[in-house]
């Protein structure tokens, strides 16, 4: 790649000349400046902005990690966090997790050696080791929607238990008993935040059901169809099924259709997090919504004020749930 060297040689000029008018830091006459100008052009030269930001100890990146980039969910989460990112001039690098900690690990260690000036997380299940270790370091980070159980730190989430609790009481209204839900690791607060909701639900209207109802599974299609077919070949199978997120609810569908059973006839089956996808499912299905662009939002908000005041105290934003019922 040329360099502000190459730059300056094909102009002419000095280094200094070439860094004031790319900078617009001192005045250049006319001529000079089209001499730059007609030099950059001719290159091709870009400004190495990493370069740039090394003295001043800035990159203006932020890594962030997500579980799974085929959740239409945390698509709209990384759109509320460039958009808020963008407008203080800083840049995104994305890592794909898999819910798996080694892949976690690796990836904080890469955005470590890219010297990205914060990170986001959404942790997987796991040693908390390696953030731990980030956080004691005073590494400006958030967690996003899933906060850590060990120690304290910025955090941004859905109100998981609330979420969870509204579903559940809404399909007991609709006559149902036998509830089961389908879930990912019970490591992940997410998960378990969701399951104390469905239990809440079930407790406050006196209906005692065995953990055989709880579905743990690892936020996948295929988690949520081997553990529905399990669930369905219970003595009592559920009457109805609450889905932890998009992917599993399409692993839940599948596993009814395989067995010949009707949604929601004869199973009737809620989710968690919308998508767009949902609006032409027939028959349709209800969700419990929780705004994936807020909580990105607010976790960009988190993060550049921990990377503006460093001492501040941890905060926790909790992103209020809805359930958006669609008349099967």
């Amino acid at each position: 790649m040329p360099t502000i060297y190459d730059v300056a040689k094909r102009a002419k000029v000095s280094t200094y000349t070439v860094s004031s008018v790319l900078n617009q830091t001192a005045h250049v006459s006319a001529e000079l400046t089209e001499r730059v100008r007609r030099a950059v052009d001719e290159l091709n030269y870009t400004v190495n902005e990493l370069a740039r930001s090394l003295p001043k100890g800035k990159t203006k990146t932020v890594g962030m990690l997500i579980p799974d980039i085929g959740n239409p969910f945390y698509a709209k989460v990384v759109r509320g966090v460039e958009d808020r990112l963008r407008s203080d001039g800083y840049s995104l690098l994305l890592g794909n997790t898999y819910n798996k900690g080694d892949e976690q690990c690796r990836y904080l260690s890469l955005f470590g050696a890219k010297q990205a000036d914060g990170l986001m997380v959404f942790p997987s299940a796991g040693d908390e080791s390696e953030i731990r270790r980030l956080v004691r370091s005073r590494k400006p980070m958030v967690f996003v929607g899933r906060s850590p159980r060990s120690f304290e730190a910025d955090c941004v989430s859905a109100d998981n238990r609330e979420g969870a609790r509204m579903a559940t009481a809404y399909l007991i209204d609709r006559g149902h008993r036998r509830i089961a839900i389908v879930s990912g690791e019970r490591a992940v607060t997410a998960s378990s935040e969701r399951v104390e909701g469905w239990r809440d639900a079930l407790q406050s209207h006196s209906i005692g059901l065995p953990d055989d109802y709880v579905g743990e599974g690892d936020w996948t299609a295929d988690s949520g169809f081997h553990l529905t077919i399990k669930l369905l070949e219970l003595p009592e199978p559920p009457t109805a099924i609450l889905s932890a997120n998009f992917l599993i609810l399409t692993g839940v569908l599948r596993a009814l259709k395989s067995r010949g059973l009707r949604h929601p006839q004869q199973v009737e089956v809620m989710s968690w997090d919308d998508s767009d996808w949902l609006d032409v499912f027939e028959p349709s299905v209800s969700t419990v919504v929780a705004s994936s662009y807020a909580m990105g939002e607010g976790a960009a908000d988190l993060l550049l004020e921990r990377m503006r005041q460093p001492d501040r105290e941890y905060q926790r934003i909790v992103i209020s749930t809805q359930l958006k019922i669609r008349t099967p």
